[in-house]
């Protein structure tokens, strides 16, 4: 895919804006001091193709920019992307869009990031069919393929540009861990977008599959019993003579049984039966009545003890009444006497008077009972212990079971007439199923060949390297597919040799990638951009940053220089190589702490210096006297 950067922009809070400035089919370096922001230049285009992490610096470089942007070529279209900053170590939602690589002097928001993606994933050739082939642990099956994920094949941070194990970018994270090993053979030409596309529906058509089977299986069981309950009511239903013992046709067996529960009317209960019915029913009901009667009868019992109680406790006011009333005249205590004494009078009367009924209940109970004793004498009488009669019982039991097992079954019996409309679903699924995968290409023996061809166009650069390997010179190149990582092997040697030293890792890693690219754009893949970022490849003769054993220009050893001068050469003839042979451009940025010295004496004529080397201020973010940003 044609891609380049043709500006990086940052606008700061104070209005100014900085630019720096590439150029396509160039190596595009920027080099100078430690601390100048240099390595941030990944973070930041990182963080334009929605990163959802701030992985930009807060200070000195996030603190005073407000919109972060790059201007960039895809496929011949000019386009500026602009994001807004992190705020609180949140990254930003607002975008700035212009189609036709305009650069505003204030940014505002004028789409939505979803709205964007739309927009590159055309550009990326990313279409719904652009899925993962197989799911993982942080990745879904058929889930759509983010172009992210197609940048680890562009960029070679410091963390990983001289890694004796890793190979690629962003392999602390699991996400993208499992993404590598998903999109390799999409990226490189070995597997098709057709191909994972027909996989995916063969995947979901076997997971159909599977279901529609087991739903199948899960009704010929229910079947299987259903008909074996059905089998043992209608034998049943031949005991109790409801079917003749004749031969019968098993679907017939649910229409007959049911016309059975339905038709069945009381005239063919027995006599007997009825009458013992109609004979238990005057029974409750006598048992009840003598029930509440004597519970009536216990109750009012109570209430006359209780009034006789409260009656002897009033005695004595008739003796006051009697003897002492004459002789007291006082209008509160006459008042009382004469109360007390009417009350005594009311429950006198109330104990001595009829009951509150106008029937004796000890009779009436009486009568009861003695009605109570004849019934059960009838019943007695009636022959209920005779077989027709038990019969009889028995009989209208089951055709009460018989009904509530029915009504049951009822649905499986639907599910059962549903069998045929999924068994030609199950066939039509097994049959789409079949055709797909006849139609998928097995990639096996073309994946051979195309690792073969990588291992061969990686050796050309090895080749080129070969004064800059040491003992490993003349070594082959031994691509490892299954770690994604690169090895060499001994000539006539079958096991991959163990290689030490950061300056060889280095060159494994530049080797690899530019022979990766070769392949890519030889398959014609349409998902990785034919571009390149580098931070800092000299960095295993520099030393880390930051570090007591950091090194200037001056304290680098003849030898190691010579190994620098190799490796920009290799990756300017990789420049020339491409436009040439392959007749395509390319364009690669290295960050780098190399003065401009080593490219102009080595005549390297595809390298370009982005702005001057930053040193002496110079930085990708300067500061004038009073310390702002410009």
């Amino acid at each position: 895919m044609r891609f380049h950067i043709n500006k990086l922009i940052l606008w700061f809070n104070n209005g100014k804006i900085r630019e720096l400035e590439f150029e396509n089919n160039k190596v595009n370096i920027i080099t100078g001091e430690s601390g100048t922001g240099k390595s941030e230049i990944i973070s930041i285009i990182d963080y334009c193709f929605f990163s959802s992490k701030p992985n930009i610096t807060e200070e000195r470089i996030n603190e005073n920019v407000k919109w972060y942007g790059i201007k960039y070529n895809i496929n011949d279209k000019n386009y500026t992307v602009a994001r807004g900053a992190i705020q609180d170590r949140v990254v930003s939602k607002e975008y700035f869009f212009s189609p036709r690589g305009g650069i505003p002097r204030n940014p505002k928001s004028n789409i939505e990031e979803k709205d964007l993606k739309v927009i590159i994933d055309k550009e990326f050739s990313i279409t719904e069919n652009t899925v993962f082939p197989y799911g993982g642990k942080k990745i879904s099956l058929g889930s759509k393929i983010s172009p992210r994920y197609f940048f680890m094949f562009n960029t070679q941070s410091g963390d990983v540009i001289s890694h004796s194990e890793v190979f690629f970018d962003n392999q602390n994270d699991d996400k993208y861990r499992e993404a590598l090993e998903r999109i390799f053979d999409l990226a490189i030409g070995i597997e098709s977008e057709r191909n994972i596309g027909m996989r995916e529906k063969v995947k979901k058509l076997d997971q159909e599959v599977n279901a529609l089977t087991k739903k199948l299986n899960l009704i010929d069981k229910e079947l299987n019993v259903f008909n074996d309950n059905l089998i043992d009511l209608f034998q049943l239903a031949k005991k109790y003579n409801l079917i003749g013992y004749t031969e019968i046709d098993q679907n017939s067996i649910l229409p007959k049984l049911k016309e059975i529960v339905e038709n069945y009317k009381e005239e063919n209960i027995d006599y007997n039966l009825d009458k013992v019915n109609k004979l238990k029913s005057k029974k409750n009901s006598l048992i009840r009545k003598i029930r509440n009667l004597k519970r009536f009868k216990s109750e009012y019992e109570n209430y006359k003890n209780i009034e006789k109680n409260n009656l002897d406790s009033l005695k004595p006011i008739e003796v006051i009444k009697k003897n002492y009333y004459n002789f007291l005249d006082l209008p509160d205590l006459n008042l009382l006497i004469k109360n007390l004494s009417e009350e005594f009078e009311q429950i006198n009367e109330n104990i001595k008077g009829k009951p509150p009924l106008n029937f004796n209940i000890s009779k009436k109970i009486k009568e009861y009972e003695e009605q109570l004793e004849s019934i059960n004498d009838q019943i007695t009488e009636v022959p209920l212990n005779s077989k027709q009669t038990k019969n009889e019982i028995d009989k209208i039991m089951f055709i009460g079971e018989m009904k509530a097992k029915l009504s049951l079954y009822e649905k499986q019996w639907d599910d059962s007439e549903d069998r045929q409309i999924i068994e030609a679903l199950l066939k039509d699924k097994k049959e789409m199923k079949n055709e797909l995968e006849e139609s998928i290409v097995d990639y096996t023996e073309r994946r051979e060949s195309i690792l073969n061809l990588l291992d061969e166009l990686i050796q050309n650069y090895l080749d080129q390297s070969s004064a800059a390997l040491g003992i490993y010179s003349g070594y082959r190149s031994n691509f490892i597919y299954k770690g994604k990582r690169l090895s060499l092997r001994k000539p006539k040697s079958i096991h991959p040799s163990k290689v030490g030293s950061s300056s060889n890792h280095l060159f494994l890693h530049l080797c690899f990638f530019f022979g990766l690219h070769e392949l890519i754009i030889r398959q014609g893949s349409p998902y990785v951009p034919q571009w390149i970022i580098l931070d800092q490849p000299s960095r295993p003769y520099f030393g880390e940053d930051n570090s007591e054993q950091k090194k200037s220009w001056n304290e680098i050893v003849n030898s190691d220089r010579n190994k620098i001068t190799i490796a920009m050469t290799v990756i300017n003839n990789f420049i020339t190589y491409v436009n040439k042979e392959l007749n395509t451009d390319f364009q690669i940025i290295v960050l780098e702490h190399i003065p401009k010295s080593i490219w102009v004496d080595a005549e390297l004529e595809n390298f370009y210096l982005v702005d001057s080397e930053f040193n002496g201020g110079n930085a990708l973010i300067r500061f004038d006297t009073e310390g702002n940003p410009y």
